[in-house]
């Protein structure tokens, strides 16, 4: 909607702080059976206020534009207002991702496959191929080269708007390590603010020396938000006696960072940010102060405890460190980072039955995650469960993981219990994946010749 012209002022009077039309006439401004000029390459218009679109008695609340198309959501715990993306809705990945649809939300009792169903009924299935930026998002919790490649597409794709395209590069970021720094360097060169906002995201994720020569380009940014997120996320990179020329640019976002946090002051985020980047700083007792507030101002918020919990480890107060993830598990049974780190500090303190529950725990919170179970995996085989460990990363890569380190790993635990054919299976995945990798080739050579496979 944004990116074909309309705005906010389309459908909200300013001053008086109401709707210009009421019901779907609203939506009928734009989207009616006569052709607007303003959008005339968007071809917006059609005849939707009828049964025939709606499949819903006119009238009724199902015929309601915005109840399929913006339905009701609560930000930020408090915030209940309807969703301004402006969706089609989509059942079918409800049921592959848990994703909220405007169907089963108000057909309560009624399952995503019977709301995908009626839709095939009404329309045909030919709604269950458009384009989405859902499966690129989604496939991230696995990593590997198909989760970069799909992000990566729509980081390319100009036809897609700029919070998708920065959200992409973020996120990227963040699974590809070293092997996006041209794509990130990129993407802090775009036009599109958004994009350069995401690129500054990304560089956080990246290592030191990348990190830094893409910051450098956006600490003076003309966008405030741009220089603010380089700034945060300049973290553990060398400190400002390495930055040369760009010295003053960094103390100008620095000083602009300060003032986002002085306005933002109320926002458990806010804080949270600072602290991430105090602890960059080295500036550990500030950035406690830091998090300990964000966790007053929102006791629910999982990061600023994992933070406060990562500090405390990185300078040396384990004790403090575990005792800070057990906290926050008890507040937030359910968030599986928690429990994951939580797991990684009963490691550092040697408690490896308790650490191996947690990591469990976090697996079956979030059982896409490969991170996840490839570390319950080497906790499992460092106590003599390398049978459970393999069987663990079997199971994933045979519901279809791709994760290079969890297939990595699979193969070691595989040779280690002598399983031949078994490794041999997955050393051609990793092969496949890393075609001019030698010393995967090498090991398949050897297997295949092992087992007298072809």
């Amino acid at each position: 909607m944004a990116r074909a012209g309309v705005t906010c002022l389309d459908c909200h009077k300013p001053h008086e702080g109401v709707l210009k039309a009421e019901g779907n006439a609203l939506c009928l401004q734009c989207h009616s059976e006569t052709a607007s000029e303003r959008f005339a390459k968007q071809h917006p218009n059609g005849l939707f206020d009828a049964p025939a679109h709606t499949h819903h008695p006119v009238g009724s609340t199902g015929s309601q534009c915005v109840n399929c198309h913006m339905p009701q959501r609560t930000y930020m715990k408090v915030d209940p207002r309807r969703d301004h993306s402006f969706v089609i809705p989509r059942p079918d990945l409800s049921a592959s991702y848990g994703t909220p649809n405007a169907c089963t939300t108000c057909h309560e009792g009624k399952t995503d496959a019977w709301a995908a169903e009626e839709m095939d009924k009404w329309y045909g299935t030919a709604w269950r191929q458009r384009k989405t930026i859902v499966h690129a998002f989604a496939g991230t919790a696995k990593g590997g080269p198909a989760a970069v490649d799909a992000l990566r597409n729509l980081v390319e794709d100009r036809d897609q708007a700029g919070i998708v395209r920065g959200s992409a590069i973020a996120q990227l970021g963040r699974i590809g390590g070293a092997d996006v720094v041209a794509d990130v360097k990129a993407a802090a060169g775009d036009p599109d603010p958004l994009l350069r906002l995401g690129a500054a995201e990304a560089a956080g994720a990246l290592p030191p020396a990348a990190r830094l020569d893409i910051l450098g380009e956006l600490f003076g940014d003309e966008t405030r938000a741009v220089r603010v997120a380089a700034a945060t996320a300049l973290g553990g990179a060398p400190t400002p006696e390495f930055l040369g020329d760009q010295r003053g640019s960094f103390e100008a976002a620095v000083a602009d960072l300060r003032a986002y946090i002085e306005a933002n002051a109320d926002f458990a985020e806010a804080n949270n940010n600072y602290g991430m980047f105090l602890m960059g700083q080295r500036r550990a007792q500030d950035a406690e102060k830091a998090f300990r507030q964000a966790i007053v101002l929102d006791p629910s918020l999982s990061g600023p405890r994992i933070n406060l919990a990562e500090l405390f480890r990185a300078t040396g107060q384990d004790d403090k460190s575990e005792r800070t993830y057990a906290e926050a598990v008890a507040a937030s049974p359910d968030q599986a980072d928690l429990r994951y780190g939580h797991a990684l500090s009963l490691v550092r303190a040697k408690a490896m039955p308790a650490a191996i529950r947690e990591f469990e725990e976090a697996t079956r919170l979030d059982p896409g995650n490969a991170r996840y179970k490839t570390t319950l995996s080497i906790a499992l085989d460092s106590i003599g469960r390398t049978e459970d460990a393999f069987k663990l990363l079997a199971s994933a890569i045979d519901a279809g993981e791709q994760d290079a380190n969890l297939i990595g790993t699979a193969i070691n635990y595989g040779l280690k219990l002598g399983l031949y054919p078994e490794s041999l299976k997955y050393a051609e995945i990793l092969g496949r994946q890393q075609p001019d990798n030698p010393r995967i080739a090498d090991l398949i050579a050897q297997l295949r010749a092992a087992t007298g496979a072809k």
